[in-house]
């Protein structure tokens, strides 16, 4: 008999669209937390709202290597965030990234990782400047949920780092390497160039 929260391997195998042997594997190695013999000798495993869900793991992220110390000040804010509300923190992965670039290594590999429920991250744009939405569903599909740390907060502090990262990939496609550098060069120029009040029409 299965009860709502606990499943057989076999089930937890086809949830995972893995074989037995290979859910096997993994309860052998300890990658199923909670999962354990029953007195007749079945495994049975948690389901993720029963177990998953209070592991957490940390996602903090910043556009460029200039704010490494934010960085590392924004990891420690959300390990106390994650601790205060009850999680165990199970992953701390810091990223140096655009939030628009759909290439960051840590974070897919952190979204592959099983072993967590709760991704707490600082706040949305700290995930994905885009699409965050769609991070919601697919993590719900598997059971797993995302804990906003500031959900009213607007993060502006590397907005401009983003917006080059897109007005230079425009570029590198539109006119090659070489020129997308003198461009994208030009346009911080000119974004910082101070504004002369005296020409102002107004």
């Amino acid at each position: 008999m299965e009860y709502p929260d606990i499943v057989k391997l076999s089930t937890y195998a086809k949830r995972e669209g893995i074989g037995y042997r290979a859910a096997w594997d993994r309860f052998h190695n300890g990658r199923i937390p909670g999962a354990t013999f029953d007195p007749s000798g079945h495994i049975y495993v948690p389901e993720p709202e029963s177990m998953l869900l209070p592991m957490a793991a940390v996602y903090a992220r910043v556009s460029s290597h200039p704010q490494k110390d934010d960085l590392d000040r924004q990891a420690d804010r959300l390990v106390a965030y994650a601790n205060a509300r009850g999680y165990q923190v199970v992953a701390v992965v810091k990223e140096i990234a655009s939030g628009v670039n759909d290439k960051r290594p840590r974070l897919t590999k952190l979204l592959a990782n099983p072993e967590w429920g709760t991704l707490v991250v600082e706040h949305k744009d700290r995930l994905s400047r885009v699409g965050f939405g769609w991070f919601e569903v697919l993590l719900q599909a598997q059971g797993k949920k995302i804990d906003v740390a500031n959900p009213a907060q607007d993060d502006t502090s590397d907005l401009m780092a983003d917006f080059m990262a897109i007005v230079y990939s425009f570029a590198v496609r539109m006119y090659g390497l070489r020129s997308a550098k003198h461009r994208t060069n030009r346009v911080k120029l000119a974004m910082a160039a101070p504004v002369d009040m005296a020409d102002d029409p107004t």
